[in-house]
């Protein structure tokens, strides 16, 4: 990475504290950010990640105006792009019908771009967790009880019938992965993009951006004014529920294999004790 930097300028490093999976810096020199680092920490073949293709689809993604200019990059899933000034949307964001229009405009353009070999079905990815989970946690008699838990949650999932042809999905569309104003829109963290259903992508939206029945209805219909509305909302729905699953599914197994971070497990009872998060009964 030395090659990218200016020899003659002094370089500094902060470091974000949103970073949850890997370390993130802003560099800064001339006294201006100029790229954001990220230098991957987490175990790829655990959480169902090929660094390879999301390094391609890091660079489709920016040749589209999709996202940051990608100038730096390795083998292992270390990249660098430009520094932009949009910030990421807060957790509680309350989105204006223009800003959905726009979401939609944007994730059309997104599953647009060339299909990735590493294909993500989010019931695929989950049960792969699960054996994670089962392989590392056996010893563990709290880990098991909540491997019970949510593999009996699992069970009474329905996984939704494609209606829609599989393309290139981000699969992470949370809040924090949009750099936003009224100007530009970028997606960020392609860590589990892949080949899949470009519904479930909607649903992470719908969900994690706390958007409203109507809301998700527009978002459906500017995303493809021809979709059969009753099957894609039925297909979100069901979607919405493999979301919240899979992010306790990732947690507990983030806690398993990093057992130094505490956020993990932390993040993993709070999830599962707030109903707006996790529509689960409790037992």
């Amino acid at each position: 990475m030395a090659g990218i930097l200016p020899r003659s300028s002094k370089i500094e490093t902060t470091e974000f504290k949103d970073g949850f999976s890997n370390r993130v810096y802003l560099i800064h020199w001339d006294q201006l950010p100029q790229l954001v680092l990220r230098v991957p920490n987490i175990d790829c073949s655990a959480f169902f990640i090929n660094r390879s293709d999301e390094i391609n689809t890091l660079k489709f993604a920016a040749s589209a105006g999709l996202s940051p200019k990608v100038v730096w990059h390795d083998e292992f899933g270390g990249v660098a792009c430009n520094f932009v000034s949009q910030h990421s949307l807060d957790w509680s964001v309350v989105h204006q019908d223009k800003d959905i229009v726009r979401i939609a405009q944007t994730l059309t353009k997104a599953h647009s771009l060339p299909i990735s070999e590493h294909e993500y079905l989010v019931f695929d990815v989950i049960e792969h967790y699960f054996k994670m989970i089962k392989q590392h946690g056996v010893n563990d008699i709290s880990v098991c009880a909540e491997y019970e838990y949510l593999y009996a949650i699992f069970e009474q999932l329905v996984r939704p019938t494609m209606i829609l042809p599989s393309v290139l999905c981000h699969n992470d569309l949370n809040p924090k992965n949009f750099l936003m104003d009224d100007e530009k829109l970028w997606l960020i963290d392609w860590e589990y993009s892949g080949a899949g259903d470009a519904l479930f992508d909607l649903a992470v939206i719908a969900k994690s951006h706390n958007l409203d029945d109507r809301q998700i209805a527009l978002l459906v219909t500017s995303y493809q004014p021809d979709l059969p509305m009753k099957e894609a909302l039925a297909a979100i729905s069901d979607y919405i529920k493999a979301y919240g699953l899979r992010e306790m599914v990732w947690l507990l197994l983030k806690h398993l294999l990093t057992p130094e971070d505490t956020i993990s497990l932390e993040y993993y009872y709070e999830f599962k004790t707030t109903p707006s998060l996790n529509p689960f009964p409790l037992v």
